[in-house]
């Protein structure tokens, strides 16, 4: 038997499980299928845009405090969100002084959709919840806003997300905490990476797996390059979207159900550098301090850098409109982000045109290493976690941003922390 603990993945998860295995003295070894480290982390270079932009996870969400732990060690740098918050739905804009808790949709109908989410005794999928309790025509506004919310935050199909994690997130009582790194993502990525190989971890880039087998002697890892690695453990940190294409000797089929429990929402994001900040002015509103443009669109957001001047607007298409354009050319997304913005904001698409610099898109629901973004809570997940964290006679073990303890899941915290926890579990 080998002592070596194999991590698929070279995300934040199996980088942190990797910083802490070797830090206790353990061989590791991490299988990356991409020619990268990051996985949905993906970090541009500063030249592209102007700043460090992310393609992937570009927020700190909460009090993150293994992240914080992390920038501390790294000498990087947390950035507290500031600037307000606007909305553009049906013809009209307002800012959001209380977040989204004071749009028309919902403050009509706020004591009542709380009063029955706190009554509420079984889960069921969201668009039920909305059948079954507020399915009268003078509702219509709120069910829209509640979809879309779901959409907008979890990336989530409303026939699955579970009524209970919107119950949490929205009643937990927990003040809504966003930041960022002022250095991006992947310089925190390009630190943990770091660490690991000064300790002697050794990460394979282009090493796709396919089979995972157990066998008296611990476990045999092949990639589909017909490439093999023996360790006594295996740490899988590949999204959940991705479990069900590797092959598992002997078959683990209450790892499978499992998987399917747990909800995996697509996102197409894209990045557009402009000359100047052309919208600070728009619609007679003073925009200089907008962080977020929240739309009844399918780029269902936009958001600038502020409160640095980065003449770079951010756009968000979530859920079922981004398996919608999945397949779509680069060239029809942003063509679609120009004329959101140009009815968004009340200006020629010409002017638009003609302002842009640089675009990229990022498509993770087409990405074959992601197929998607982030996950979220469907109903029966909460079973569907427990059982995944539970390891495969001591030698395969799970790890990720959906299985996470805490309530930290479909963050990069929750990824660090998961990765955090299964090491402390094997050493």
């Amino acid at each position: 038997m080998t002592d070596s603990i194999i991590i698929i993945g070279a995300g934040a998860a199996g980088l942190m499980a990797a910083r802490e295995l070797v830090k206790a003295g353990n061989k590791v070894t991490i299988l990356e299928a991409r020619d990268r480290i990051g996985g949905r982390i993906w970090p541009i270079p500063e030249n592209k845009f102007g700043y460090p932009a992310q393609g992937g996870a570009e927020f700190v969400h909460g009090e993150a405090r293994v992240t914080k732990s992390l920038l501390k060690d790294a000498g990087l740098t947390y950035i507290p969100m500031e600037g307000e918050m606007w909305s553009f739905r049906d013809g009209k804009i307002w800012k959001n002084d209380a977040g989204t808790a004071n749009d028309e949709p919902l403050t009509a109908y706020r004591d009542e959709l709380d009063a029955r989410l706190r009554e509420l005794s079984e889960d069921m999928p969201v668009a039920e919840f909305l059948e079954k309790y507020f399915n009268e025509e003078k509702y219509e506004g709120l069910r829209t806003w509640v979809i879309r919310m779901a959409m907008n935050f979890d990336a989530a199909d409303p026939n699955r997300i579970s009524t209970f994690s919107l119950r949490d997130e929205w009643l937990g009582g927990k003040e809504w905490l966003q930041g960022r790194i002022k250095e991006g993502y992947g310089a925190l990525l390009d630190f943990l990476e770091s660490e690991c190989r000064k300790k002697g971890v050794e990460i394979f880039l282009n090493c796709e797996t396919s089979l995972i087998e157990e066998n008296p002697n611990g476990i045999t890892v092949t990639t589909k390059d017909d490439k093999k690695f023996e360790g006594s453990k295996v740490i899988v940190t590949v999204s959940v979207a991705l479990i069900p294409s590797l092959k598992f000797i002997p078959e683990i089929p209450q790892k499978m159900k499992a998987v399917s429990k747990i909800g995996f929402g697509p996102i197409i994001k894209f990045i557009t550098q402009f000359k100047s900040r052309w919208w600070l002015n728009a619609l007679g509103k003073d925009l200089s301090k907008m962080t977020f443009m929240l739309t009844d669109g399918k780029v269902t957001a936009w958001w600038t850098q502020y409160p640095e001047s980065h003449p770079v607007l951010t756009g968000w298409i979530p859920g079922r409109f981004a398996l919608e354009f999945e397949n779509s050319r680069d060239e029809d997304i942003i063509e679609l982000g120009i004329k959101s913005l140009a009815d968004t904001f009340k200006v020629e698409e010409k002017m638009i045109r003609d302002e842009i610099v640089a675009s990229k898109v990022f498509n993770w629901p087409a990405d074959p290493f992601a197929r998607g973004a982030y996950s979220y809570s469907a109903v029966g997940a909460e079973e569907a976690y427990l059982e995944l964290r539970k390891p495969v006679n001591n030698k395969i073990y799970f790890a990720g941003e959906a299985l996470a303890s805490a309530k930290e899941t479909a963050t990069v915290e929750g990824a660090l922390l998961s990765g955090l926890e299964v090491s402390r579990e094997i050493k």
